[in-house]
């Protein structure tokens, strides 16, 4: 069933009807913020991570205010441009990784693994192609676009692409520190955060697509002392899931130098930003336990960064 196209006062009326509230920020600002700031639809979703009620036949939502969904998108904002970073991050040390292993074998020469990947994925070949002329590696494909070899296509790739590479030479000559298993999870969340997708919006079940955790990640959890209850409730969420797997990959591929800085700067994020407005928090566990379960992993990885 379709719905009715609602102006932002009714947008705001409409919120009053579910139980919104506008205590801490005022109809009027709310009303500027929607036009200015952020959207109805996008700033809404946030209020799926907090608790219902029924009132007279009609559900609405409980302790909510206005100003909480506005902090949420703040925060959420901040999380996607970390990610963004991490996952840049990631691409690059997860390239010098595979061409480090690369140099030190002497079983591949490097370009039949491309042959192999060509083979295996043919439309990699267009995806490159479509880049010859209006891409920052014009110049490089025109030269190689017929004899790529490892070491130039890496320069070529997207990151979708590049993880199809990566698989096919771990998988073709198994590596200790090979991070394969791993880069759904990190494709997934880089692609969500550079789309501006919500990530912070599912924090309670149930959740848009299942997921199975990852058993290094969960035995890695275990290891520093979450326990099994947190790690089962926390880890079925697909974001938090992803995002944890993606910081474990970071920490266990990136240089000493950029996880110092990296990881310095998470933990000012969540030590600082996230908690910038923790009174509004206080009365939501499921954000609360949430932020407890991902602080314990950011401050053990700060500690062995610094």
């Amino acid at each position: 069933m379709r719905k009715e196209k609602l102006g932002i006062q009714e947008q705001i009326e409409h919120m009053n009807s579910k139980g919104v509230m506008f205590n801490i920020i005022d109809e009027d600002e709310a009303k500027h913020f929607l036009k200015y700031n952020n959207y109805y639809f996008k700033l809404k979703s946030y209020a799926k991570n907090y608790n219902k009620y029924f009132e007279e036949e009609n559900e609405k939502y409980a302790n909510l205010e206005f100003a909480y969904l506005m902090e949420l998108s703040k925060i959420d904002m901040y999380f996607r441009r970390f990610i963004i970073k991490m996952t840049l991050d990631i691409e690059h040390f997860l390239k010098t990784q595979l061409l480090r292993d690369f140099e030190q074998n002497d079983k591949e020469n490097g370009y039949d693994i491309i042959d192999e990947l060509f083979s295996k994925h043919d439309y990699i070949k267009d995806n490159i192609s479509r880049q010859d002329k209006n891409s920052t590696c014009s110049d490089l494909i025109q030269k190689y676009k017929d004899d790529f070899a490892i070491w130039n296509i890496v320069e070529a790739l997207s990151f979708g692409d590049f993880t199809k590479l990566y698989r096919i030479y771990y998988q073709k000559y198994p590596t200790k520190g090979s991070m394969e298993r791993f880069l759904w999870s990190v494709r997934y969340i880089r692609n969500a955060s550079a789309h501006n997708s919500c990530l912070l919006n599912s924090l309670k079940v149930p959740y848009s697509k299942t997921i199975r955790p990852n058993q290094q990640i969960t035995k890695f959890l275990s290891e520093i002392g979450i326990s099994r209850k947190s790690r089962r409730n926390k880890m079925v969420n697909p974001v938090i899931h992803d995002f944890v797997v993606s910081l474990y990959v970071f920490n266990s591929v990136a240089s000493e130098s950029v996880k110092e800085n990296t990881m310095r700067e998470l933990k000012e994020l969540m030590d600082d930003r996230v908690t910038y407005k923790k009174e509004y928090f206080e009365k939501n566990q499921f954000i609360k336990s949430y932020y407890n379960f991902l602080k314990t992993i950011v401050d053990y990885y700060y500690d062995l960064s610094v």
